[in-house]
């Protein structure tokens, strides 16, 4: 873990536990028995709140709600609350890669120096040519220089700076964050690297071709196809009464929490420049609507994308003859912005300050499940706050076993 670790990184320690873990010892539980063994966690936990959802097919099996989207109001936490989802918000930009690809704005095979204003080029490899398809996989060249990527945190609900301008003054150099650190010492497509900035670079490709931003094409392409009337990018008045608090329970030592932190441990509202890489803000009950259109589109069962681009969106990217250096053994293959975990799941976690959440599918049960969590797995002295997800997580997975 790097030294800002909490800036959407995947969460670790306790995430093959929700994707994977398999338990012997415990017998099957239905429903009822999973909403009293989750009630029971939460009130002895230190969690302010969460939410968990489970569907098979075109059914949602399980959603409820636990604890406080505020503590202070003791407002309840339910499938409706609204809170940011962090790193599983790349997903979305898979998805709208793929759309992209389906309206003939480029392949995943085109160089991105085809498609942005401005050129990109690692000074470690001034020839190498950078596909969309190597953004998507974390194998793109192009790194997160921590000490930068923390400026595009800003307080307040809205950015401080236009996506472009900060990814023109990263990359190019002359620019204001630029940096030789801002670039890795392998050719494109031969090392993972997680990036998120890079992750943002690929929906700058999406904005630039469609000349409207972002967020606008995500709306029309996707939340409001999906009635995903819960989500945005942004903060929206609309919805103001559903959204969560977030919260601290770990102690957090970098200075940015001094700027964060609420006497009572809660979060002041956050955004951050680079907002296609974790800024979305949704629902369990949201979520659940998109991990049914995930499942039929892996079924040929939808027609948001076509045929082929549902099977490029979920198509495990590697083999023996291909493989990348340092990919995890946790997450042996990468799709889209989608990782594939051991067992064979596809998936995706995310971490931010005050936010913690999990979204996965088994495409041969066609089982998906999602965990949202108000406040941080991540921080100093976490053992206790890790204890009690991973009893959420084994009460799940216990669950969909019976499924």
């Amino acid at each position: 873990m790097n030294t800002f670790s909490f800036v959407r990184n995947q969460t670790v320690g306790i995430t093959l536990a929700f994707l994977s873990v398999t338990m012997n010892s415990f017998s099957q539980i239905n429903s009822h028995q999973l909403n009293t063994n989750l009630t029971a966690i939460q009130k002895k936990s230190n969690l302010p709140g969460f939410a968990v959802g489970i569907i098979k097919n075109d059914s949602v099996i399980f959603s409820e709600g636990y604890g406080f989207a505020d503590k202070k109001k003791r407002l309840p936490y339910t499938p409706e609350t609204i809170q940011p989802i962090a790193s599983v918000s790349k997903t979305f930009i898979g998805f709208a890669l793929m759309k992209a690809v389906d309206l003939g704005y480029f392949t995943l095979e085109t160089d991105i120096n085809e498609i942005l204003p401005f050129k990109i080029t690692n000074p470690n490899y001034p020839k190498d040519k950078i596909r969309i398809k190597d953004l998507a996989t974390h194998t793109s060249g192009l790194i997160d220089n921590d000490t930068t990527y923390i400026k595009a945190y800003c307080l307040g609900t809205k950015p401080s700076m236009e996506l472009k301008t900060f990814l023109e003054n990263y990359y190019l150099e002359g620019g204001k964050y630029y940096s030789k650190a801002n670039f890795g010492n392998s050719e494109a497509g031969k090392e993972y690297k997680y990036s998120n900035i890079a992750s943002s670079l690929a929906a700058y490709l999406i904005e630039t071709k469609a000349g409207i931003p972002f967020y606008e094409f995500t709306d029309k392409y996707i939340f409001t196809p999906m009635k995903m009337s819960n989500t945005s990018w942004f903060y929206n008045e609309k919805n103001g009464s559903n959204y969560a608090l977030l919260y601290e329970v770990n102690k957090q030592s970098l200075p940015i929490y001094k700027e964060l932190l609420n006497k009572d441990k809660s979060l002041k509202s956050y955004s951050c420049i680079t907002y296609p890489d974790g800024s979305l803000k949704s629902s369990v009950s949201d979520l659940l609507k998109y991990l049914r259109i995930m499942i039929k589109g892996y079924s040929n069962n939808s027609d948001l994308l076509t045929t082929e681009s549902f099977k490029k969106l979920f198509e495990k990217q590697y083999n023996d003859n291909n493989m990348p250096a340092e990919m995890s053994p946790s997450e042996p293959n990468r799709a889209i912005f989608w990782a594939y975990n051991r067992k064979g799941k596809l998936s995706h976690n995310g971490s931010d300050p005050g936010v913690t959440s999990f979204i996965s599918f088994d495409p041969n049960t066609r089982v998906g499940k999602v965990l949202l969590i108000n406040t941080q797995i991540e921080g100093d002295d976490n053992i206790r706050t890790v204890e009690f997800c991973k009893q959420i997580i084994m009460e799940i997975e216990n669950f969909e076993k019976g499924l």
